[in-house]
């Protein structure tokens, strides 16, 4: 379906309560995330209407709109465009740690270290996936051909692609945990080249008896080695050189600053690196490793039941990021990856019953954002299904991909299901498997296992009532009120001084971003309506008022940041969905309480889907009375 992205900005704009309640946006790879002024302005039906549209929720201090892959980064694009300003890193953490304890920001600040670290996993994971494929004897042998068979150069290939990420993993590391503990990503990045320089002894031949490579050793206890694919020792080393680098930017006078501070950063670092940190951090990731390990070792499948059960409960949470280290420890160590097996059937298991839903139902907007959820879902990207429609309407739907996601986890378990990478799952997630037939095969099957399972106990025994109840009827005898015609003239909205868009003290405004406008300074405190229409909109802080008619959409914005008043000094004297004619009265504002809360008053009458019309024209200058011809529209 093609959509008008620069339309869905717009009223995605509108219905979260205007650009002057938008601090900032972002988004990821399904979602637009919004950090607001004003939870309370965000309009979720109004959203839920809106193309494209999959959901929407509120955490981590952002109001995010599920749009889904392919559509997100398009909208956000039409977004910035309207002048919506960039989240910043600050500005996400800030929002992100609002409410919440010391343990949960501890957690979150630890996802947001690794997150950007998984893409370059999930490419190494489908090299790993490839090669085990390719480089296979089973493969090999249907062309008559084993490894010896295999070009030298063609196998270094491989090697370079599957074998850079975890061999620099501490650099990327270092690198992401600098960026989001406010340190120069660069230092970060060179000190963890400096943790797997080829001068130390490699951990990799270190780790293997028959090399004869074996650490260096400091006063004959202290153990100097490289720490290629370690987590801890880097993101230790990250967190205290960053600390340690903006100490220092706040002590060496500015003249010094640009060499002395990146010197000590990187000479006091690595000397704790290599002597403290590393070997008492590499110790403790391998107990870890050896716990996790166990627990997914347990008889009958024991681990994998309970992390499969917990894993949706865990996402919900934004705990699940604490998972990404551990997924990557297992691959480091093992190269293998048993979390992948289990998460991948719990996607399915969401598929299932996120499309038994959506055919079973009989709301619209269910039958309408469910399919495509479901495929979504099947690619990997499982927050649509989720908050769209599994948690949409209760609990129950919820708590059986649970449970199945529990018995699907076990059987993986049970089975000794593992992959090769991490970050992607569903469909994409085969390709973590293909370097073992009997991986792949029992991957399939399970797969279809699960998806066929979540979807019938969903059809006969989960779909919520809820999405049973079709969508009202409109009623034949009530009459439709006749359209309103198009106006051919605005009038001014209020009496005083006319003020030119370039001269409105807001660049949203004096810059057309939501569309063609002119001001007006008020001198009285009536606020009229400009033309004759439908209220489309009245914000609960009662400074800004939407009115369409024959086509035009007009919006009324009184004052310049009054959205911060609360609704003080406004009076409303209309409703949502209310008919009005031109000059009715609007609005009665106490013009002295907005000057001295430090706002201007300037009122703002922008036609914001003036690229849709044929032509806008200002008509007024100087002194205005509340019917004065203001603008003139040509369809």
């Amino acid at each position: 379906m093609n959509y008008d992205y620069a339309k869905i900005a717009k009223e995605v704009i509108q219905a979260v309560g205007g650009s002057e309640n938008i601090k900032s946006a972002a988004h990821c790879a399904t979602r637009l995330r919004l950090i607001v002024a004003d939870r309370s302005l965000a309009d979720d039906e109004k959203v839920g209407e809106i193309d494209a549209v999959k959901g929407t929720f509120f955490t981590a201090g952002q109001y995010q709109i599920i749009f889904g892959t392919g559509h997100v980064n398009r909208v956000y694009e039409q977004v910035i465009q309207l002048g919506i300003a960039e989240t910043t890193a600050s500005e996400a953490k800030e929002a992100k740690m609002d409410g919440k304890n010391q343990l949960q920001k501890a957690i979150r600040t630890f996802g947001d270290v690794f997150v950007p670290v998984i893409p370059a996993l999930v490419a190494t994971g489908l090299f790993l996936g490839l090669k085990g494929a390719l480089l296979n004897d089973n493969f090999l042998a249907l062309f008559g051909m084993t490894n010896a068979d295999i070009p030298q150069t063609f196998q270094v290939l491989v090697d370079v692609l599957s074998g850079t990420t975890f061999a620099f993993l501490p650099a990327i590391v270092c690198w992401s945990t600098f960026r989001v503990f406010g340190g120069s990503p660069v230092l970060g990045l060179i000190l963890g080249l400096m943790l797997v320089n080829g001068s130390l002894p490699n951990a990799y031949s270190v780790a293997d008896p028959s090399s004869g490579v074996t650490p260096l050793m400091l006063f004959g206890f202290i153990p100097i080695v490289g720490y290629q694919g370690s987590i801890l020792p880097a993101f230790v080393a990250g967190v205290i050189g960053s600390k340690l680098e903006k100490k220092l930017r706040k002590t060496v006078p500015a003249v010094f600053d640009f060499m002395i501070t990146p010197f000590l950063v990187l000479f006091v670092m690595l000397i704790l690196s290599l002597l403290v940190i590393g070997p008492l951090l590499h110790t403790l990731e391998n107990v870890l490793l050896v716990i996790v390990e166990y627990a997914l070792g347990l008889p009958l499948g024991i681990g994998g039941l309970i992390v499969g059960f917990f894993w949706s409960i865990i996402t919900l949470t934004g705990v699940h990021h604490i998972f990404n280290m551990l997924e990557i420890s297992l691959l480091a160590s093992t190269g293998f990856n048993p979390f992948n097996a289990i998460l991948c059937m719990c996607g399915f298991s969401s598929a299932g019953v996120c499309l038994a839903i959506s055919i079973k139902a009989k709301k619209k907007e269910i039958r309408a954002i469910g399919p495509s959820a479901t495929v979504s879902a099947l690619l990997g990207i499982g927050e649509p299904a989720l908050f769209g429609v599994i948690l949409r309407y209760g609990m129950k739907p919820f708590l059986l991909s649970c449970s199945i996601n529990g018995i699907a986890g076990m059987i993986t378990m049970l089975l000794g299901m593992k992959g090769t990478g991490n970050g992607i799952t569903t469909i994409p997630g085969l390709l973590l498997y293909i370097y073992s037939p009997s991986q792949l095969v029992m991957y399939v099957i399970l797969a279809l296992a699960t998806f066929i399972t979540a979807f019938a106990l969903c059809w006969f025994f989960a779909v919520p009532p809820e999405v049973m109840e079709a969508n009202p009827a409109v009623k034949k005898d009530v009459p439709k009120p006749a359209p309103a015609p198009f106006p051919d003239v605005l009038c001014a909205a209020a009496q005083g001084t006319f003020v030119p868009m370039a001269e409105i003290p807001d660049p949203t405004f004096s810059q057309g971003i939501l569309g063609i406008c002119c001001g007006i300074e008020p001198e009285t405190g009536k606020v009229y309506s400009p033309m004759g229409g439908t209220i489309s909109q009245l914000a609960d802080t009662l400074h800004a008022i939407g009115i369409e008619a024959g086509g035009v959409e007009l919006l009324i914005h009184v004052g310049i940041d009054t959205v911060g008043m609360n609704g003080d000094g406004f009076q409303s004297h209309i409703t949502e969905g209310q008919t009005v004619k031109k000059g009715d009265l609007l609005l009665t504002i106490d013009l002295e309480k907005i000057k001295a809360a430090g706002h201007p008053a300037t009122i703002m009458v922008a036609v914001t889907n003036s690229d849709e019309l044929a032509s806008v024209e200002v008509l007024a200058s100087g002194k205005l009375m509340p019917g004065d011809p203001l603008m003139r529209l040509k369809a």
